[in-house]
């Protein structure tokens, strides 16, 4: 049987939940059913010595010159000899990175059988999710993927005659790699209880700026923990002079970008979610991996997700306090069991369906 060329766009394979999910997504899909390819914006990327030898890496190559001519013509320039170069020669092809112009451009025209991932709560009212919609051209899609029930419920109070084929469909786990970086070692000792954040810093979406403040309230009530923060972002230097001027540097750890960040995990009592709009995060399910307790603001299936696993509080700075002094005075004991085998064989099974065709 011949195999079908599928083919996911996305921005880079740096650090982040979305980077990692995509990749999860190639190494698991069956190499004897898809011939798989895949486009970065710029091929940049720790995670880039993790993509299978069989993956057919296509680099857009988006220029970054700040001479706006030159940037907008070699632009223009590539995605007319991709669009030439691959029209309609994929069996299915996902615009992964939601609102990439490349990447948003080009799913529609490699395939008539497309589809456009929404993975975040990129809007919160009516209004600014009809402009979202016109924003990333979704109603050109046959398919829109979405990575949690609210998110698709937004979607459709702004869209509400969509004759699109909807699916919700959670990121993947790689497990087992998981249990294969947890053995590796770090240069770094825990010294008293811990609490882990992961992931991008960047104020708009992650409110790290509450999660310090909370830190630093806490900390002046004379609970004595460590906060690490692994990650890095556009507000890092932000993040760091707060710290810095809270007076908290012995208590607020950052350990930057890092490609492991499993035996963080390990060595953690709990991890911290404070954002103000995710999708469906990988942490989530990385935390249910490794049996730790997860406090996250109530974003997207927040509710679903965590009941079992942890605490979950509204998006406010008193609620969040509430729900991190909680943990530090009681604990939490995790009354769910996860089983990652399962739960990839069932998104896999959902993936199989989204590209049947």
């Amino acid at each position: 049987m011949e195999k079908k060329k599928i083919i996911f766009l996305a921005s880079t394979l740096d650090i982040g939940g979305t980077e990692r999910a995509i990749l999860n997504f190639i190494k698991k899909l069956d190499k004897e059913k898809y011939d798989i390819y895949l486009m970065l914006n710029r091929k940049i990327g720790i995670y880039l010595d993790e993509v299978p030898e069989y993956v057919t890496i296509l680099n857009f190559n988006m220029s970054i010159s700040k001479n706006i001519f030159i940037r907008k013509m070699h632009n223009a320039f590539r995605l007319l000899y991709f669009t030439i170069k691959y029209y309609h020669r994929f069996y299915f092809a996902a615009c992964f990175s939601t609102v990439v112009k490349s990447c948003n451009v080009l799913a529609k025209r490699f395939s008539k059988n497309n589809a456009i991932w929404i993975h975040n709560e990129y809007a919160k009212e009516k209004e600014e999710m009809i402009d979202f919609i016109k924003y990333i051209n979704a109603k050109k899609y046959k398919k829109v993927i979405f990575v949690a029930n609210k998110i698709k419920e937004d979607y459709l109070k702004a869209y509400k005659n969509s004759k699109q084929e909807l699916f919700v469909m959670n990121n993947l786990i790689d497990y087992e790699m998981i249990n294969d970086l947890l053995k590796k070692e770090i240069n770094v000792k825990k010294q008293k209880l811990t609490l882990l954040n992961v992931g991008r810093h960047e104020e708009g979406a992650k409110r790290l700026t509450m999660m310090i403040r909370v830190i630093d309230r806490l900390l002046k009530e004379g609970y004595d923990f460590e906060l690490w923060l692994v990650g890095d972002g556009p507000d890092h230097q932000m993040y760091l002079d707060l710290v810095k001027e809270l007076n908290i540097s012995s208590h607020v750890k950052f350990f930057g970008k890092q490609s492991n960040v499993f035996p963080f995990y390990k060595l953690a009592d709990a991890v911290l979610l404070s954002s103000f709009r995710e999708g469906n995060p990988v942490v989530y399910l990385e935390a249910k991996i490794l049996k730790k307790p997860i406090i996250t603001t109530n974003v997207s299936d927040a509710l679903l997700e965590i009941d079992g696993f942890g605490i979950v509080t509204e998006f406010d700075e008193e609620a969040y306090y509430l729900g991190v002094k909680k943990f530090l005075d009681n604990g939490y004991k995790i009354t769910k069991k996860f089983n990652p085998v399962k739960y990839d064989k069932d998104v896999l099974k959902k993936l199989d369906k989204i590209i049947g065709g």
